[in-house]
């Protein structure tokens, strides 16, 4: 817009000039008459008049971008401090909630860390139980051989019996040991109970060729109740011959532990000993039970023991096999 004003402004100018120019020249009137002076000046004065007005328009323009400039700042700030204040209590948020959260996590460790100690001590306690029991039955394995005055005899089965001792003692201490440790044991156990049978149970253990039986671990003595029952319930009052085999495999997530006897089966044993256990559950694998739960209490996959009554061709018992399925991971 302000190129308009100098245009007129302009045009005014030189029209003047050029009308008192050509007055002068022309002498169209007198030398003393001072129009055309007036004339010239007036377009000066016009011309004068625009440029001010055209700067005027040229400043009111800067004032209004500045005006606008400073309103679209305004705007901008105070959308700003709402953003800011968003933001803020998006931030309170956020830390109240990671308060939270870590709150939640610090008790979830304690409650981890409380759950680990209270599971140790059931194990401590279990562990307790179970070695006074152990090692009564394997007493009474051995006391024949002392009582018939056997001297040889009972020196051998003392030493072997020494070392079981010595593995029991050191699996209290343990909280877990390995498969190849406790089947060692067992293997003791197994060697001294056959005393009393005067070693006419035929046990066998069978390991699968591809499993390392030294990587998994378990909680020490879980065996010996189970063998303990195959022996004393199932074997003893068995006539013929009496086999005991103990079979270990694995899949991709389990171990499996196979207890197999050729006993009497479980029924009639129940019914021999109905008068002192009406059908109760051995002590030594309620306990058993129990410290596998602890055990495996945070693995992915759970433990279980399962009993199979064996039969014949002609549905009559055989003897029982025990499965006990142990997780990996």
């Amino acid at each position: 817009p302000l190129k308009y004003y100098i245009i007129v402004g302009s045009s005014f100018l030189f029209a003047s000039s050029l009308t008192a120019t050509i007055i002068f020249k022309f002498k169209l009137l007198p030398d003393e008459n001072e129009l055309r002076y007036g004339i010239f000046y007036f377009g000066i004065i016009i011309e004068n008049i625009l440029f001010s007005l055209g700067l005027g328009q040229k400043q009111w323009q800067i004032l209004n971008t500045k005006n606008e400039s400073q309103e679209k700042l305004i705007k901008q700030l105070k959308e700003n401090e709402k953003l800011k204040s968003k933001i803020q209590h998006q931030l309170e948020e956020n830390v109240v909630a990671l308060n939270k959260k870590s709150e939640k996590e610090k008790l979830e460790k304690i409650k981890v860390k409380y759950e680990k100690e209270l599971t140790e001590l059931k194990l401590s306690s279990f562990r307790s139980q179970m070695n006074p029991h152990f090692i009564f039955n394997s007493l009474n394995s051995i006391k024949l051989y002392i009582i018939n005055n056997e001297k040889e005899n009972a020196v051998y089965y003392l030493n072997k019996f020494s070392k079981l001792i010595r593995k029991i003692l050191a699996t209290t201490q343990d909280k877990e040991i390995s498969l190849a440790e406790e089947i060692e044991t067992m293997e003791l156990y197994l060697n001294i109970e056959n005393i009393r049978f005067k070693n006419k149970i035929n046990y066998n253990i069978r390991v699968d060729s591809d499993l390392n039986i030294d990587t998994i671990k378990i909680p020490g003595l879980i065996l010996q109740p189970f063998l303990e029952n195959a022996i004393w319930h199932g074997l003893s009052l068995k006539e013929g011959s009496k086999n005991l085999t103990i079979k270990i495999h694995k899949d991709s997530m389990f171990a499996y532990i196979s207890i197999i006897d050729n006993g009497i089966g479980r029924q009639k044993s129940q019914e021999f000993n109905k008068e002192k256990s009406v059908k109760k559950e051995s002590f030594g694998i309620k306990i058993t039970k129990d410290r596998l739960k602890n055990y495996f209490k945070n693995y992915k996959h759970k433990c279980s023991i399962t009993f199979i009554d064996l039969e014949d061709h002609q549905h009559q018992p055989k003897g029982t096999k025990v499965i006990i399925k142990i997780p990996l991971f």
